[in-house]
Order: structure tokens, then C-alpha cells, then sequence
């Protein structure tokens, strides 16, 4: 699946920062992107990230539209209404669903910028307002826009903190020094308290120099912490968390004190009720330092009064506001809005080779509804514009072309085993998804590099292993995952094809390489991965196949990592096509399998089951709906089928040195199929 984005553009992102990266490790693991801009705060952000697991990256200014190319859904975050416009109108360009998410209530006063807000909407596919009550300034002011706009409201969460030993006791304020966090009211509270009540304030921002004027007129015994890591340890040493603000969306340092069990005393402002209820006893007014006063000294001189808030405000945390509740609801809502776009979603394909291969794919796609093919290259410009005629796509000479000009969804890449590489790597500089037919390069190196690139890139990518797809297979799977291979012994018995690059080992790298790659994969699909393979090559020379330096027999013995051994000859002696298959032995077991039918032996009789529906139309439907951002069930993505890749290199490479060649142990068990939750 293409992994959705949570974008910002935030220049002051930390809370929202923090609120994606929560979200982002609570919804399915590899199913977002992050984007941060390219600051300082954003790059603090991405290490977070990347420290948690998690995808992220920062997009210089200008870097934005190619971020989001092939986004299926984008998550704009706004710290303030005036934000994320940009980002929204460049997501809706890239063909994205856009989801607002607004982090504060309706603010917006400036007739200017609410204008601005009413034109961005058209970008826009829903919002997302982080509580009920700031869902309640949204919903009127949107409608009174024009067009119907769904509000969703999504209470914020967090996966609560792990409690940490602290001490110190008094009063923590936990804010970024702005003039919203009304800290000027907290110290005229703190100076009509009796005593010397000790506070903490943590927290930057522009109102530091003013607070410390303010603090030191008053002579209040007051610390100015700074940023803070610890923030958990802090509330655990205080006696009360103090929020004085003067609005708020659903403040994350309320929730981490009540999941904490840190009582706050808080301005009783929409967020803050929801999060606290609007029983819990110290709300007071905003702006009302006599009131505030009040409510920190009934809370400092209750401590039994202070337990029993802690625990309530634990039980509501529990059932409201937890990071995974959050991110259900999230979830739920992205999928709404994407089944909604998909029912009219066409996926454009462009098509870089117009062979025989090619045109398996084309009788395939051309059934599926929502697939366009609109645009094919090949040098062979006749093969081409036939193609290109069957569907009316554009058609090009060479896939730079293509590339360059065409509006594509995604690639089919259908070539020849010495022409890989230029053609993924441009695919992957535009951040289009691609298949490709198997095998994938003739230089290991090469092929390697490309999988760390797409890797990076968060591609999708499927290669063309279809034997994959065959429920024959499926029933394979099923008897062995019972009952685990033991022997296998794999037959690739052929016909020399007609191509002359095929005969050639700088060409097609050989019959293991080209064709019996498939025996090798279904093999590793059925029992695991290869740890060990000897193998021995003969050649004979044939006058009818002018220049042809590729074995015309080989066999290979393979060792697994589960213990299972197999046995691989090929030959492309015959003038016909004799068998090609793969027989497994287990206990009391024995299975014939081919690319149509199987045979399953159990010592009562020979039965054989035809294999029923089209591989390929699974293989390339499953590959369309991971590219429209549906459940990526591809069986063979690219770094997959590199481990494929390498075994057959290694049994070249050991027919021609004359050595076994040792592989790196990797999965005992057979491959699962795979999918974006396990990625």
C-alpha cells in the first residue's frame, strides 16, 4: 500500500508534532508518511520519529508537490486556521484525498483570512476538529461557507506515559511561554496564595524575558525550566499541574497528567472541560487570577481530595482518550473518504516494453474497469503504436519519454534481463509505483541498490512470480504448513526461445536466471528460505543457434533454512516444452505441482486438481488495488523477489567457480504474504 500522509507546514509545529507522531505509531505500522518543513523544529521531529520506528522526512518549500505524488490521502495538520492552505491545494493537484486536521478551535477574525479559509476549502475533502467542542466552532462557521463540509470530531490521544519517580512537590506549569498560555495570570494567582508556594514553569517561547520581569517584580519563588524531556518525572513530583490558558483544542499536557495521576487545575475553556468534565472541582475562569487563586489552594490543602481526583481523571483518560481510540476513529474516517473517491478512481498505467510478456499483462488489464493504459514505450516503434492503437495510448520510443510527458499512475516495466536499472530508478525519482517482470537485473549489485532505493522511497512494487497467485499453491501452502517439506525436486525441461538475447549469457543470464527462477520461487514460497546451493553447468554447441554462450543443462542441490533439501535441473535442449514443475515430499505426503494443476498423494491414488481462475489477472489486480491505496496484498514485492534473484545468481555463480555457494540465513519458515500491517 502506498502509505498515507500526515503533513505540516507548521512554522511553530512542536505540539502538533507531537500529536502526528502519536498518531502515526498508533495507526497500522507502515501505512503513513510524515512530513515536517525543513527547520530546525522539523528536523527534531523527523529524528523523533525515525527514533520510534516510524517514516519520516522533512520537504524543503519547494519540495512539497513531489511529496505528495501518488499520496493517496493527505493529513494536513494546522496549528491555526491561517495554516496548511498551500499544502492542501498542492495534495488536491497530486490527486489526493485531503483531510484537514485543525488543532484549535475557530479563531479566525481577519476578513482577509477567513476569505482565504472559504477558497481553500475547495482542497479540502473533510476536517477533523481534535474534540467535540472545538468540532461545535467549526461546524456553523464551514457551513456558513457554502459547501457541506464534514466535520469530524476526533478527540485527541495519547499512549500514556511511562510513570517516572519525581519530587519536588508544588505547582507545575507545563506551556510554551505565549501570551494564549496567560502565565501572567498564574503569578498573580501564585502571589495571593499564602506562603511560599513553589511553581515550575516548563516551556520556551517568546514571553520569556516578560515573565521573568513579571516574576521577579512580584518576588515569586519561581523556575524557569526550559525545555523539558521529562516531563512525566515532572508532574510526578508535583503536587497539581496549573493550565491557565486562554483557549485551548485538547491540550496533550492535561491528558498526560490525567494519565499520569497529576490533578490539574486548569481555565475552564472548551478542551480542557471535555478532557477534565465539566464536574471536575478546579476549572475557573480564564483570565481570573482571584479565581485561580482559589481553586490551587483548595486543591494544595485537600491531598485526599487530590488522590481521588487523580484516580477519576485516570478512569477517564482509560475510556476517552487513549491513542488507539483515536486512531480507529481516524482510520475509519480515512478509509470512508477513500471508498468514496475509489468508486470513480481510474489508475493510468504506462507500459515501458510492448512484447510478449506485455501482452499477457494486456489481455489481463484491459477486463479491469478502473484501469487505463495510456501510455506504452518500446524502441521497436511498430510493436509500439500497435499497441498503442488497441487502447488509444500515447506512445513513446523510450521510457524517458514516457516518463516525462505522460500523467501515470504507476508502471509496467516489461523488459529484457540487460536492460534493468535506468528504467526503475527514474520510476522511483517520480515516486511511481512499478512492476516488473521477473528477473530483475543480470548484476546482483545493481538490483540490490534498487531495493534499498525503493525501500526508501516507501514504493509499492510487484514482480512477476505468478506461480504466486495459483490456488493450487494456496492448497500447497495449506498441506505444509501442516506437514513441512523435506525433499523438493524441481524440473525447468524447455525449449531454446526464439530471441537471440535470450541465448546469450550477457543477455538473459541463462536459463536458471530467466526461466527456472520461477521453480526457485515457489520453492522459497513453500518452504523457506535458501541457505546453500552447489550447482553444475554443461554447454553443447548448436549451429542453429547462432552465438549462444548460455548452459544448455544445469543442475543445482539447495539446502533450506528449515531443513528441507531440493534438486533443480533445467534444459533448453528439447525442441519442445517437456516439464516444468515442482514435486514436494514430506511425511507421508507427496505433491506434483505445475503451473496448471497439482497432484496430491497421500498412498490412495494419484488425484489431479486443475487449477481454476488466472494467476497473472491476481498478481496484477492485487499490485492496481495496493497502487489506489486498497489492502496491499502483493505476494511479491521487489525486495521479495531479490532474495529469489540471489539464489539463482548463486547457482551461475557456483556451476562456474566449481564451489557451493553459502547464502545468508534469512527465514526458516515459508513466506507469509505479504501486507502494509506487516511491513
Amino acid at each position: 500500500m502506498i502509505p498515507r500522509v500526515l503533513a505540516t507546514d507548521s512554522a511553530e509545529p512542536s505540539g502538533v508534532g507531537r500529536m502526528m507522531l502519536t498518531l502515526a505509531a498508533a495507526l497500522p505500522r507502515g501505512t503513513v508518511r510524515l512530513l515536517f518543513p525543513d527547520h530546525p523544529a522539523g528536523r527534531g521531529l523527523v529524528a523523533e520519529a525515525s527514533a520510534r520506528g516510524l517514516v519520516a522526512a522533512v520537504v524543503a518549500d519547494d519540495g512539497w508537490p513531489k511529496a505528495f505524488a501518488h499520496a493517496p490521502l493527505v493529513n494536513v495538520h494546522a496549528g491555526i486556521g491561517w495554516e496548511g492552505h498551500g499544502l492542501c491545494a498542492m495534495a488536491r493537484a497530486a490527486g489526493a484525498v485531503v483531510v484537514r486536521t485543525e488543532h484549535l478551535p475557530w479563531l479566525l477574525t481577519d476578513a482577509g483570512q477567513i476569505a482565504e479559509y472559504a477558497a481553500a476549502l475547495a482542497n479540502s475533502d473533510a476536517v477533523i476538529a481534535v474534540g467535540e467542542d472545538a468540532a461545535n466552532t467549526w461546524r456553523p462557521v464551514l457551513a456558513a461557507m457554502g459547501p457541506e463540509m464534514p466535520v469530524a470530531a476526533i478527540a485527541n490521544g495519547i499512549e500514556p506515559p511511562m510513570p517516572a519517580p519525581g519530587k519536588g512537590g508544588g505547582v507545575l506549569c507545563v506551556a510554551r511561554l505565549t501570551r494564549q498560555k496567560n502565565h501572567r495570570t498564574l503569578l498573580a494567582a501564585i502571589a495571593r496564595l499564602p506562603g511560599n508556594v513553589r511553581l515550575r514553569l516548563a516551556g520556551t517561547g517568546p514571553e520569556e524575558r516578560a515573565i521573568r520581569r513579571h516574576i521577579a517584580r512580584l518576588g515569586l519563588e519561581a523556575e524557569l525550566l526550559g525545555h523539558r524531556s521529562d516531563i512525566p518525572a515532572l508532574m510526578a513530583g508535583a503536587d497539581v499541574l496549573v493550565l491557565p490558558s486562554a483557549f485551548e483544542g485538547l491540550p496533550l499536557v492535561v491528558l498526560e497528567a490525567m494519565a499520569l495521576g497529576c490533578p490539574v487545575v486548569a481555565t475552564r475553556i472548551g478542551g480542557v472541560v471535555e478532557a477534565l468534565g465539566a464536574d471536575h472541582p478546579w476549572l475557573v475562569p480564564p483570565g481570573d487570577s482571584r479565581a485561580l487563586a482559589a481553586a490551587l489552594a483548595d486543591a494544595l490543602g485537600a491531598p485526599e481530595r487530590r488522590a481521588q481526583v487523580a484516580a477519576d481523571q485516570r478512569q477517564r483518560f482509560a475510556d476517552r482518550f487513549t491513542a488507539a481510540r483515536m486512531a480507529a476513529q481516524t482510520e475509519r474516517l480515512f478509509d470512508r473518504l477513500q471508498g468514496t473517491r475509489m468508486q470513480s478512481m481510474t489508475t493510468r498505467l504506462g507500459f515501458i516494453g510492448a512484447g510478449g510478456i506485455a501482452h499477457r499483462h494486456f489481455g489481463v488489464l484491459e477486463q479491469m474497469e478502473d484501469v487505463t493504459i495510456a501510455a506504452i514505450a518500446d524502441p521497436d516503434t511498430a510493436r509500439a503504436e500497435e499497441a498503442g492503437k488497441r487502447f488509444g495510448a500515447a506512445v513513446f520510443a523510450d521510457h524517458a519519454a514516457m516518463l516525462e510527458a505522460a500523467d501515470l499512475d504507476a508502471v509496467f516495466i516489461c523488459v529484457p534481463p540487460f536492460a534493468h536499472g535506468e528504467i526503475e530508478r527514474a520510476c522511483i525519482a517520480r515516486g511511481l509505483p512499478f512492476f516488473v517482470e521477473k528477473p530483475l537485473s543480470l548484476d546482483l549489485t545493481l538490483a540490490e541498490e534498487i531495493a534499498a532505493e525503493v525501500d526508501a522511497a516507501g514504493l509499492v512494487t510487484a514482480v512477476g512470480y505468478h506461480w504466486r497467485y495459483l490456488d493450487t499453491v494456496d492448497a500447497a501452502r495449506a498441506e505444509l504448513a501442516r506437514n513441512p517439506a523435506h525433499l523438493m525436486t524441481g524440473f525447468w525441461l524447455d525449449q531454446t526461445p526464439p530471441p537471440q538475447w535470450w541465448w546469450r549469457e550477457d543477455g538473459s543470464g541463462g536459463q536458471v536466471v530467466e526461466q527456472a527462477t520461477h521453480i526457485i520461487d515457489l520453492a522459497r514460497f513453500l518452504a523457506g528460505d535458501v541457505t546453500e546451493v552447489y550447482g553444475l553447468a554443461a554447454i553443447r554447441p548448436r549451429e542453429d543457434f547462432d552465438g549462444l554462450d548460455v548452459p544448455t543443462a544445469t543442475t543445482a542441490n539447495l539446502r533450506f533454512a528449515g531443513g528441507a533439501i531440493a534438486n533443480l535441473s533445467a534444459t533448453c535442449i528439447l525442441r519442445w516444452n517437456h516439464r516444468v514443475g515442482l514435486h514436494v515430499f514430506a511425511d507421508a505426503l507427496a505433491l506434483e505441482i505445475t503451473d496448471h494443476d497439482i497432484m496430491v498423494d497421500v498412498g490412495r491414488g494419484r488425484p489431479v486438481r486443475h487449477a481454476e481462475g488466472d494467476p497473472v489477472w491476481r498478481q496484477d489486480r492485487d499490485f492496481i488495488e495496493a497502487v489506489q491505496g486498497r489492502e496491499n496484498r502483493i505476494r511479491c514485492p521487489y525486495a521479495e523477489a531479490l532474495e529469489t534473484h540471489r539464489v539463482a545468481l548463486a547457482i551461475s555463480k557456483s556451476a562456474a567457480s566449481g564451489q557451493p555457494v553459502k547464502m545468508e540465513v534469512l527465514r526458516s519458515n515459508p513466506q507469509p504474504f505479504f501486507r502494509a500491517a506487516a511491513s
